[in-house]
């Protein structure tokens, strides 16, 4: 029998994992430098019209396309530029989801530091057609 508090609880630890993967894509290189960790100093810092970009290419155009297509970005305002590649295309706890690497170009505006990076995230449509960043999206067992 399932614990429903145990899945209450694990409906609100979701959501906070995906706004903390967000804002690791999101950290300037000074906070990035409070978190003692040399992989995050060189990550490229991106604005909200980047991840705005990023986020439409991903939840619009990619989610239609078939499993292996990239599609580019460029922002002019911030000078970062990057792609996004459909790695997988699964079914996790009912709902649509897309595997999606994102590979980030920091542009002339960046620090030296700033280097190009990669992530892999799971996105996924609620029942209501909305997408979520979910990391523990996995895809779904088949039924026997």
């Amino acid at each position: 029998m399932r614990n429903p508090l145990k899945q209450r609880n694990m409906a609100t630890v979701a959501p906070v994992v995906a706004a903390t993967v967000m804002t690791l894509l999101i950290l300037s290189q000074d906070a990035s430098a409070q978190l003692g960790r040399p992989q995050f100093r060189s990550m490229p810092k991106l604005t909200e019209t980047d991840l705005t970009m990023a986020r439409k290419l991903v939840r619009e155009d990619l989610a239609t396309r078939p499993t292996g297509t990239t599609l580019s970005w460029s922002n002019p305002e911030s000078s970062n530029s990057g792609t996004v590649t459909l790695v997988a295309r699964f079914v996790s706890r009912g709902r649509d989801c897309l595997r999606v690497r994102y590979n980030i170009s920091p542009g002339v505006k960046a620090t030296a530091d700033e280097k190009p990076n990669s992530y892999i995230l799971n996105n996924c449509r609620s029942a209501d057609g909305s997408w979520h960043l979910d990391s523990g999206a996995r895809p779904d067992k088949p039924h026997p």
